[in-house]
């Protein structure tokens, strides 16, 4: 159940939706869009969450501010054409159209150009949602590829092994570790830095061991990255970037 709450600041004031989870710690969030999320355990009375969301004003106020600095890339309309870019590993890519008579597409990626052969007899409508839907194929395995490559950097330190490795298309989150021990990663990650990836890699690994966020987890977190805390903040205030935007 979801409960909106607003606290009176004087000069301004914070409104944030309450979550209440099984859970023994309080949690919050300041999403991109400014929205400001806090997970409390079932029985945490208001008083308590509203001394909480006053002690820690400070930092929600800075956190929505910086996030209005943020300038986002054009989101994809209605049509992508040759030399459109793209991130991949925060770097660009250039992307290349080739119209060909042949029904099934083809694709091909080299020195930083992804070069995509499609029908020359679509619409303009069914042209723009196949080369979305060959993008994010595209990107799909190539994040696969990536994590599976660099997760075993961090397997050596681990007890435990992960059962299965995927990428899914998560809307709101950038991993998640199932109580069976699988690892599902969204796949927009792969536009992140190579050390944001490690971050998002590592978070999860550590969910293997310790399946809360309490300090013996971030404490495992680190011993397996030390420089977690940059990649956090880093994905904290960029990660809306990571999408398929015309960069």
């Amino acid at each position: 159940m979801i409960d909106i709450n607003t606290i009176d600041l004087g000069d301004n004031s914070i409104t944030y939706n309450i979550i209440r989870t099984n859970r023994k710690t309080v949690g919050i969030s300041v999403k991109p869009n400014g929205l400001v999320i806090v997970r409390v355990p079932y029985q945490l009375d208001l008083d308590k969450i509203n001394t909480i969301i006053y002690k820690k004003r400070q930092w929600i106020t800075k956190v929505i501010e910086k996030n209005k600095q943020v300038i986002l890339p054009d989101p994809l309309k209605d049509e992508i054409i040759s030399g459109n870019t793209f991130l991949l590993k925060n770097k660009l890519i250039t992307l290349k159209i080739y119209p060909i008579e042949q029904k099934y597409p083809k694709i091909s990626f080299s020195s930083r150009v992804l070069n995509i052969y499609i029908n020359k007899n679509l619409s303009k409508k069914e042209r723009f949602e196949k080369i979305k839907q060959i993008l994010v194929k595209w990107y799909k395995k190539k994040a696969l590829n990536v994590i599976k490559n660099r997760i075993g950097k961090y397997l050596k330190y681990l007890d435990d092994k992960p059962k299965e490795i995927k990428v899914r298309d998560y809307k709101i989150r950038w991993g998640t570790c199932t109580s069976d021990k699988r690892l599902i990663f969204n796949w927009r990650i792969i536009m992140a830095p190579v050390d944001v990836i490690d971050y998002v890699i590592v978070h999860e690994l550590a969910h293997i061991e310790v399946p809360n966020h309490s300090t013996k987890f971030w404490n495992k977190v680190e011993s397996l990255f030390p420089d977690y805390k940059k990649m956090k903040e880093w994905l904290k205030f960029n990660g809306l970037t990571l999408d398929l935007r015309i960069q």
